[in-house]
């Protein structure tokens, strides 16, 4: 468990947890995917907090904003603009896929790109800067959480991995440790949760009948600032 973990914070962020030029994720790993995002979140979140502090709120909303992209290396965010560019495109399930691959961003990274930031910031201008790193490992563990289940339902990559069920049973408790402050963060999961699985069945009939790693950093990246965004609402 140690190993995967480990091996988790090594591909899925850039927080020094292991030795670099590891492969793709496997099993165990995913599992694991929602403990790097709460502790990216706790440090992007703690971290604005405390310039906060010192700082004008702008200033605190622009590191919290850009220490969740950095501390991940972007690796979502490029799976968000790669999936936009595929899907959206007027093409066949197989010339999707192609363009999915290119490495250039075209104009509907760039559009929904633009939509999503707008949405990022928002929500973090309307968190209290103290709630920050609460909110932000919440949303960073939950948006992971739901994704790694939708792994369950539409096994990951070509070996087709299966995610074990304890270790993403383990997560999900940490998940509810982080948001059961109030009765309305379990509303906003099962909500979000339902459009989540939506949108992944969505993209992979976009994709003709597959989903890539790009696809499930898209389903992050949305569901971790749809996350953000409905935490002022469903709080006390």
């Amino acid at each position: 468990m140690l190993d995967g973990a480990r091996a988790a914070f090594t591909y899925f962020s850039i927080l020094p947890f292991g030795s670099a030029g590891v492969g793709p994720p496997q099993a165990a790993e995913l599992a694991f995917l929602p403990l790097v995002g709460a502790v990216v979140g706790a440090i992007a979140g703690g971290t604005a907090w405390a310039v906060s502090l010192v700082a004008p709120h702008p200033l605190a909303v622009a590191f919290a904003f850009g220490l969740s992209i950095v501390l991940t290396g972007a690796l979502h965010l490029d799976g968000f603009l790669d999936t936009c560019d595929g899907v959206f495109a007027s093409a066949a399930p197989a010339r999707r896929l192609a363009i999915l691959k290119d490495p250039h961003h075209g104009t509907f990274a760039i559009a929904f790109f633009a939509v999503l930031c707008g949405l990022w910031l928002a929500a973090l201008w309307s968190i209290d800067p103290p709630r920050l790193a609460l909110a932000l490992a919440f949303a960073g563990c939950a948006a992971r959480w739901i994704v790694v289940a939708i792994t369950l339902v539409i096994p990951y990559g070509p070996a087709e991995l299966r995610v074990p069920r304890g270790i993403h049973a383990l997560m999900g408790v940490l998940m509810l440790a982080l948001g059961w402050s109030y009765w309305g963060h379990a509303v906003l999961l099962v909500a979000l949760g339902g459009l989540s699985f939506a949108a992944a069945f969505w993209l992979r009939g976009r994709l003709g009948g597959r989903l890539t790693g790009d696809c499930y950093g898209f389903l992050i990246a949305c569901t971790e600032v749809a996350i953000l965004a409905g935490l002022p609402i469903t709080s006390p």
